[in-house]
C-alpha cells in the first residue's frame, strides 16, 4: 500500500517533466523559427523519454578523487526532496504546509553543495558556490513575501498560517506587487534563465553538476524540472486563487517565454537585485501588511 501511494505521487510528477521538457523545445524552437523535436513518435512525443533511455544506458563516471559517497548521494538527496515537496502540496489535509514547503526548499542548498564539493572539481565547486549563494538570496525574499501572505489568512481557530485549504478562491491583487516579486525569486530558486549563470555552459561548463553523467546527471535533471512544478503550483495556491493544472502551465510558459527572451544577468547584478532590491522591498511590504493587520 506504501510503495502504491509512492508511485501515485511520483509518476504523474515524472510524466509532467517529460512534458515539460518536450513543450519546452517545442516552444523554444517556435520561437527561435527552427524546428523542434518532430521526428520520435507524433509531434515528438516520444523525445522526452529516449532521452531518459540514453541517460539510462550511458556509463556512470566516478572521478578518480572524487568523495564516492557524497557524490552518489548528492543527486539523490535533490531528486527526493523535490519528491518530498511535491509531496506536501498533493497531501491537502497536513498543517503548517507553507511553513514545511519552506523548510524542504530550504534543504535542497545541500543537494547542490554537496555535488560541487563530492567532484573535487574547481569547475563543479564554483558552479556550486555561485548556486548556494543565489539559491540562499532570493530564499531570504521568497520567504517573507509567503510570510506577508500568512498576515491575512487564518484557520477556524484564529490562528495565522499558511495551509492550502484556507486559501481564497479568488486571485489577491492586494499581493500583487509581492506576486510579482515571488515569481522572479521563483526563477533564481530553480536556476533559470536569466538567473541560471550556476549552470551556463560558456562560463563554468554546466556548473555544480559538470562531473556527473548517466542517472546522476538525469536525477539532477528530473529535480529541476519537478522544483518548477512545485513553485509554480504554490504560485497559483497563494496569488492566483487556488490549484490548477491551467495556471501551472501558464506559469511554466512564462520559464520557457523568459528564457527565450530575456539575456542572461552578471552575477554581481542578481545578487545586488537579490540583497539591495528585493529583500528589503519585501521586508517592507511585511512591514506595511502587518501594520495594516494590526489595525483592522
Amino acid at each position: 500500500m506504501i510503495i502504491a501511494s509512492i508511485l501515485i505521487l511520483i509518476v504523474p510528477v515524472l510524466l509532467s517533466v517529460a512534458l515539460f521538457t518536450l513543450a519546452e523545445r517545442t516552444v523554444m524552437a517556435s520561437m527561435q523559427r527552427r524546428y523542434g523535436p518532430n521526428i520520435s513518435g507524433i509531434g515528438g512525443l516520444l523525445q522526452p523519454f529516449y532521452d531518459g533511455l540514453k541517460l539510462g544506458v550511458k556509463e556512470p563516471i566516478l572521478p578518480d578523487s572524487s568523495s564516492a559517497g557524497a557524490f552518489a548521494a548528492s543527486p539523490m538527496i535533490s531528486f527526493v526532496l523535490s519528491q518530498v515537496a511535491w509531496a506536501g502540496i498533493c497531501i491537502s489535509d497536513a498543517s503548517f504546509q507553507g511553513l514545511v514547503l519552506m523548510a524542504i526548499s530550504s534543504l535542497a542548498v545541500y543537494g547542490v553543495m554537496l555535488a560541487g564539493w563530492a567532484s573535487n572539481s574547481k569547475y563543479a565547486f564554483l558552479g556550486c558556490l555561485r548556486s548556494v549563494a543565489l539559491m540562499v538570496s532570493y530564499e531570504l525574499s521568497l520567504g517573507a513575501a509567503l510570510l506577508s501572505i500568512g498576515l491575512f489568512v487564518t484557520d477556524a481557530t484564529g490562528m495565522k498560517n499558511l495551509n492550502f485549504s484556507e486559501m481564497p478562491d479568488t486571485p489577491q491583487y492586494a499581493m500583487l506587487p509581492l506576486c510579482l516579486i515571488f515569481l522572479v525569486c521563483i526563477l533564481a530558486e530553480t536556476k533559470r534563465v536569466p538567473f541560471d549563470l550556476p549552470e551556463a555552459e560558456a562560463e563554468l561548463v554546466a556548473g555544480y553538476n559538470v562531473e556527473y553523467s548517466s542517472l546522476g546527471f538525469a536525477l539532477f535533471f528530473i529535480s529541476e524540472y519537478a522544483n518548477m512544478a512545485v513553485m509554480s503550483a504554490l504560485a497559483s495556491l497563494y496569488f492566483l486563487g487556488g490549484f490548477s493544472a491551467i495556471k501551472i502551465t501558464a506559469l511554466f510558459f512564462g520559464f520557457v517565454w523568459t528564457r527565450g527572451t530575456l539575456p542572461r544577468y552578471r552575477y554581481d547584478s542578481f545578487m545586488r537585485l537579490g540583497w539591495k532590491a528585493f529583500l528589503p522591498l519585501t521586508l517592507a511590504f511585511f512591514a506595511l501588511y502587518a501594520s495594516v493587520d494590526c489595525c483592522a
